[in-house]
């Protein structure tokens, strides 16, 4: 009969402390058997908390013992069969005593802003109803994996017995909270393991935590206009203000809402997608100089476009030409020599009499490169979506000093068709040269550039 040799028990290598081993749930056993008149076959192996025995030709396992309490005691037996299908009636026993280690949560790294990304005040990270928190769950000990934590629970604002939301561990790693009332709010999150152990309460806002802010303030959603500020330089928000005034005048006080987005994006690209979409109109603007995020959320905007949003982009510097919102052919410099005069003419390429007041003329030098560009009109997109698109101002003739020839394109509109129907998108109008420096507004000198806003919010957006 084949027996199971006294000492051939082990976990890895600590069987000689078998009964003062103090390890977590994963544990690998390994074993072997011999026979005096013939050979082991196989094994059966249970624990004391199983109902049968288990078969196997293995002489080693790994096992997640199903702990249920921060300290118990397991047993685990093993016999032998042979040659001739004899069980040994004698099983080796193995005696584990496991403490339960607490488990750990943290927010995933740089999902929350850094308080130096975010714009003035950068104690407080704005957003809009819809916030998406990540994290990574954890076990101290490096024998250890997560699969022993069952539960992720999380609460707004209070934490008391009856406030928590249970999560499938294994399921989720974030959460969007969405419909979040207006003013300021705390986000906290636990994890709970299989032996019913808490981890320690982590919280966003974390007073603690002197890199991210102080304070978390959801703004209410006004109007159906988002202006998104992407230009972190504008410190004192000059060109914001006047993007304000100038909706105060058209739609009226608080009927539009405003995103000042810092340095970056929010991490999750669906806390992006949900900004935009509480609008059926956004005017973007970047940065005059400095950075920008624009070109971080390509994807973002195209999904808006074709949701049926309408965006304006007043792109200064055009980085790039490869825009999967706005296929462009190819762009190229005007002024080689960072110099674009004023009194310089915008002409408006609808000449009917309805635009004929909507040449708009460069008020004050603009002191940075800018681009030209063509679209790629009546491009084809994965055979499926056509971008059709028209151009809406082109540049005037040059004058003595300036470097450009012809009528260079600096604004057009653009949209997509799907090839399988008549559905269209919303509409995307990208503009080149700046409507604002940062100091002072840039088109001021046939009028106001009022009446350009005017006319994307109320002919352009709203057919």
């Amino acid at each position: 009969m084949g027996e199971i040799s006294s000492d051939s028990s082990v976990i890895t290598d600590t069987l000689p402390h078998a009964f003062t081993t103090i390890s977590t749930s994963r544990q690998e056993l390994h074993w072997w058997g011999e026979d005096t008149d013939g050979e082991v076959i196989g094994y059966k192996y249970r624990w004391n908390t199983d109902t049968s025995w288990t078969e196997t030709t293995n002489e080693s396992a790994l096992f997640i013992v199903p702990i249920t309490k921060t300290f118990d005691v397991f047993q685990f037996e093993v016999s032998a069969i042979d040659n001739d299908g004899i069980l040994d009636q004698s099983p080796s026993q193995l005696v584990l005593p496991i403490r339960n280690s607490f488990p750990e949560i943290s927010f995933k790294h740089l999902s929350n802003p850094l308080s130096a990304d975010l714009p003035e005040p950068k104690n407080v990270h704005f957003t809009f109803p819809t916030r998406t928190f990540i994290w990574d769950v954890s076990d101290p000990d490096e024998l250890d994996g997560k699969e022993t934590v069952i539960s992720i629970f999380y609460a707004l604002d209070d934490t008391c017995g009856t406030c928590w939301t249970e999560l499938d561990a294994a399921a989720y790693s974030s959460i969007t909270l969405s419909e979040i009332e207006p003013g300021f709010h705390n986000f906290y999150i636990k994890a709970r393991d299989i032996a019913g152990a808490d981890s320690k309460i982590i919280s966003f806002p974390d007073s603690t935590n002197t890199d991210e802010p102080d304070y978390w303030r959801v703004m209410p959603v006004q109007g159906d206009v988002l202006v998104v500020d992407d230009f972190d330089q504008d410190i004192q928000n000059n060109t914001l203000e006047w993007y304000e005034g100038i909706l105060d005048s058209i739609l009226g006080e608080n009927n539009h809402s405003t995103w000042e987005i810092g340095k970056k994006l929010p991490y999750s690209p669906v806390d992006i997608s949900a900004n935009l979409n509480y609008f059926s109109m956004v005017l973007w603007f970047t940065a005059y100089t400095g950075i920008e995020t624009y070109e971080d959320a390509s994807s973002n905007i195209l999904n808006y476009v074709m949701g049926g949003g309408n965006l304006f982009l007043n792109a200064s510097e055009l980085n790039d030409v490869s825009f999967s919102f706005f296929p462009l052919d190819s762009s190229f410099v005007i002024n080689e020599n960072g110099r674009l005069l004023s009194g310089r003419t915008l002409i408006f390429q609808d000449s009917s009499e309805v635009y004929e007041n909507m040449d708009l003329e460069t008020s004050r030098l603009i002191a940075i490169k800018v681009k030209s560009f063509i679209p790629a009109d009546n491009d084809t997109i994965d055979n499926s979506i056509r971008f059709e698109s028209e151009n809406l101002y082109r540049l005037q003739e040059p004058e003595n000093t300036d470097t450009w020839t012809g009528t260079p394109n600096v604004c057009s509109r653009g949209q997509f068709h799907l090839l399988s129907s008549s559905e269209k998108s919303g509409k995307i109008v990208l503009m080149s040269l700046p409507l604002h420096n940062g100091i002072y507004p840039l088109m001021e000198g046939n009028g106001s550039s009022t009446k350009f806003i005017d006319y994307l919010l109320t002919e352009e957006f709203a057919e």
